[in-house]
């Protein structure tokens, strides 16, 4: 079976953990990984890697370095262990990063190359996996995500772009990859704010610097 058709059967079992009815294509993936500006020694991870459009263009760019890609549905993730035997994948979620990397003996990440569906998740979720990344980022990281041009008016792709600017300090988007089923753009993401100090029993919270 062809990944796109894996792709569709599982959004199909499970279409919010998805969030999309096809991959990512290559040209949205070779638009994000030079958008990301890889170096070999930087530590990367990938959110959501699907049957791999990501984490092929990642490999390809950088072959080597630290890198894991974090895949929950586990027929996505035996497809990409298949595809890319050379490549860390792990099911566990994002909201277990820092323990995921604990297991790697990695310290803080350097770059996060997300295709999660943001807009599909309700803000509650959102926040539990920004305030994961976060926990991890180091202070000069990046995160690399991207949404649907038909979709940037709507009030989903809104409240990502508030989330994105309320925890970074850059962010700034890409020439339209037209060739993505659907067209999409890239949001690269810099200078995270720093983390509010937390009370006992309290939620997380931001400030700026």
């Amino acid at each position: 079976m062809s990944s796109s058709l894996t792709f569709l059967r599982e959004f199909l079992r499970n279409p919010t953990q998805l969030g999309a009815i096809a991959p990512s294509g290559a040209e949205l993936a070779r638009l994000m990984i030079t958008s990301a500006h890889l170096k070999p020694r930087e530590v990367v991870v990938e959110l959501g890697a699907g049957t791999g459009s990501m984490t092929r263009e990642i490999l390809r760019v950088r072959p080597r370095g630290p890198f894991v890609a974090l895949e929950p549905n586990p027929v996505l993730a035996k497809t990409l262990r298949e595809r890319f035997p050379e490549a860390p994948i792990d099911e566990r979620p994002a909201q277990q990063l820092r323990a995921i990397l604990q297991d790697m003996q990695l310290g803080q990440v350097d770059c996060v190359i997300s295709s999660l569906p943001w807009a599909a998740w309700p803000q509650s979720l959102q926040d539990e996996i920004f305030d994961a990344i976060l926990d991890v980022l180091s202070p000069q990281g990046r995160l690399l995500t991207f949404g649907y041009v038909h979709a940037q008016l709507l009030p989903a792709a809104k409240r990502l772009r508030a989330n994105l600017n309320e925890r970074f300090m850059l962010v700034r988007t890409t020439r339209i990859a037209w060739w993505n089923l659907p067209p999409a753009i890239v949001f690269c993401c810099g200078r995270p704010r720093e983390r509010a100090p937390t009370q006992p029993g309290s939620p997380g919270g931001l400030r700026s610097p």
